[in-house]
């Protein structure tokens, strides 16, 4: 971590450290560059709110105004999101596929001072498989506009969703999944079933809400940490991989925070069930070393010297590797055949919005480009 990050997640922690004395105006513009990346402005001025206390440290009055905007415009986001959300559930509800909330929404909505504090994107949303379209119609019936992807039976288990506000140029994105992962490999750890059956409500965000219980949800949250060693994430529209970011750490704290050690024993044995016991060690141990987490000192985890599990060692390995796992995860040599179908040669309704601007001849050519495209972006990763 950089000084600018230390600083960061030691006022995360609540130990209200100094502004460097020689932190000047190039220190100021890395702070908020790298805590606008890290998702934790908001945070940030959450902490700060002692405005003496603030002063007396040294802390940048255009810092501060810069984290105290960005909170401001969160909340103004949070109230609208939840506002749309409101809508969405009970429809979705009405046509039987009643949705589990999961990553960063269900976590707002069940960890944090206020919801807004959580910076995120979208909400994801979990339905049974066998509801998807319907779901899906649901959510065209509340306004909500599909955005154009690629689309199949193997090659993803998740459609996107987005919903404009003109009036203050605000967008809304709901990513509907089927299953929790579009790696296949991934997807068959935790069913919507298995989550549902251990679903708990989230009366802070809807009466109609249901969220991951901790235990599954803090496996989740590793999980999701380590998936961006590889699949892409985006921030002001540049993507980025990295397992470190701030507000994954946090999250992750938060639910450690949660757990009684009965439960953390639980957390232990749910992660060498599924797999994950090396991922989900790595995330502890890094939420601990930033944010001082509260570990029971008689966790137990599996020697590290023994074979990782097919979970963590994909989670572990260059994107080659991942992409063949999923390959073989799937049954059937017409399925694998499928599967690859699906990803170098989408529907021709998708090559022409992908490719809005070439001639009707060109399209041999546009899947050939499409061909090599997508074999280098399924290499780099596809997980989401």
């Amino acid at each position: 971590m950089t000084d600018v990050e230390e600083l960061i997640s030691a006022i995360l922690r609540g130990e209200n450290p100094r502004w460097p004395a020689d932190g000047l105006d190039g220190f100021a513009a890395r702070f908020l560059e790298r805590s606008a990346y890290h998702g934790v402005q908001a945070l940030v001025h959450h902490h700060w709110r002692n405005e003496t206390r603030r002063a007396d440290l040294g802390y940048p009055e255009a810092v501060w105004e810069a984290c105290r905007k960005q909170a401001l415009a969160q909340a103004m986001w949070e109230m609208r999101h939840r506002e749309l959300l409101g809508r969405v559930l009970p429809r979705l509800s009405e046509v039987d596929a009643r949705p589990i909330v999961f990553k960063g929404t269900a976590l707002a909505y069940d960890l944090y001072p206020a919801p807004f504090l959580r910076a995120r994107a979208d909400t994801d949303l979990l339905v049974p498989a066998a509801k998807r379209e319907p779901a899906i119609r649901a959510l065209e019936d509340c306004g909500f506009s599909r955005v154009p992807n690629v689309s199949g039976e193997f090659v993803t288990y998740e459609a996107g969703f987005v919903w404009r506000d003109a009036r203050v140029q605000q967008a809304h994105v709901l990513d509907l999944h089927w299953r929790i992962s579009n790696s296949k490999l991934l997807a068959n750890l935790f069913s919507y079933e298995d989550l549902r059956a251990r679903a708990r409500k989230l009366p802070a965000l809807s009466e109609d809400a249901l969220g991951v219980e901790p235990v599954t949800a803090l496996v989740l949250a590793c999980m999701h940490r380590a998936v961006h060693k590889q699949a892409p994430y985006y921030v002001d529209g540049v993507a980025y991989r990295s397992e470190d970011r701030l507000i994954w750490l946090y999250d992750i704290h938060c639910l450690l925070g949660r757990l009684s050690p009965a439960q953390h024993r639980e957390f232990v044995e749910l992660a060498e069930r599924k797999g994950l016991a090396a991922t989900c060690q790595a995330a502890v141990e890094r939420a601990r070393v930033l944010f001082h987490s509260a570990v029971p000192e008689n966790a137990d985890w599996p020697a590290r010297n023994r074979s990782p599990e097919p979970a963590d060692r994909y989670l572990d390995a260059p994107a080659a590797y991942q992409f063949r796992a999923d390959l073989r995860a799937i049954a059937g040599v017409r399925n694998k055949l499928k599967f690859l179908s699906e990803i170098f040669f989408p529907p021709e309704s998708w090559m022409r919005r992908k490719y809005s601007g070439a001639k009707p001849g060109w399209l041999p050519w546009l899947y050939l480009r499409r061909a090599g495209e997508g074999l280098w972006k399924s290499l780099r990763r596809r997980t989401g």
